[in-house]
């Protein structure tokens, strides 16, 4: 695994979801995009002396591009003191401080070898998934379920054709919100019963991967855990 390091990036471009959740891509050195699928960075809006200043206050998020590209991508909702700044002070053109990469979140076609992989996210929670599933995989299963409060926060919509052409790939969406109806769209929450009776046979020897708001996380990993799955069967994108 890459050794974190600190480069500048520069704000290429930035994509309003909605109201309130953003898409941001910073142009980056080559050294700054190896990655593995699920890791993250830290983002500092402050100045940075690399000369040997101290590393100003930064907030962590997952990478949602894929490794060996020009650029490094993040979205972020607003919802904090720094996110608001953050909405304010990101232009593009602008130059900011990151340092990556950073965590043992990741994704990988190598736990295809035991079973299937089981992609549970939620609202932003969906970006550590990004880099896998654009990345593609020669073999084995995937089934992604995400869920968001309102149809239009579903992020990486673009990309939706292009995973269903992977045969053994399943999408499920839900939106919290009533909706029109839509082929792969439900109304309703997340519901991990829903997930492993789907999976059936297979829901025991699947890998679950969980990313998104924290209650989520803790309500998914104690239910899986109640189910009988070992604990190296779940994985949670908590950033430690």
């Amino acid at each position: 695994m890459s050794s974190p390091i600190k480069v500048l990036g520069t704000v290429r471009s930035i994509k309003r979801f909605s109201t309130e959740v953003y898409r941001v891509d910073f142009t980056v050195p080559s050294r700054a995009t190896r990655f593995r699928p699920g890791q993250f960075l830290h983002l500092a809006l402050d100045p940075f002396d690399p000369t040997g200043g101290f590393w100003p206050e930064s907030r962590v998020f997952s990478i949602a591009s894929q490794p060996q590209e020009d650029h490094v991508t993040i979205v972020y909702s607003v919802k904090g003191r720094f996110t608001h700044r953050m909405e304010r002070e990101l232009a593009v053109g602008a130059e900011f401080w990151l340092k990556l990469p950073y965590g043992d979140f990741t994704v990988s076609s190598s736990f295809l070898n035991e079973g299937p992989v089981v992609l549970i996210a939620g609202g932003t929670g969906v970006s550590p998934f990004i880099p896998f599933l654009q990345g593609g995989w020669e073999s084995g299963k995937v089934a992604l379920y995400y869920g968001v409060v309102q149809p239009e926060h579903f992020l990486f919509r673009e990309h939706y054709a292009q995973w269903l052409n992977y045969p053994e790939f399943k999408l499920h969406l839900f939106s919290e919100a009533p909706t029109p109806p839509e082929p792969l769209l439900r109304n309703g929450r997340l519901s991990l019963d829903v997930i492993c009776d789907e999976m059936g046979l297979e829901a025991s020897r699947s890998h679950y991967f969980l990313s998104g708001p924290p209650v989520m996380i803790d309500s998914f990993r104690k239910g899986l855990s109640a189910r009988g799955l070992p604990l190296h069967q779940i994985h949670s994108d908590e950033w430690e």
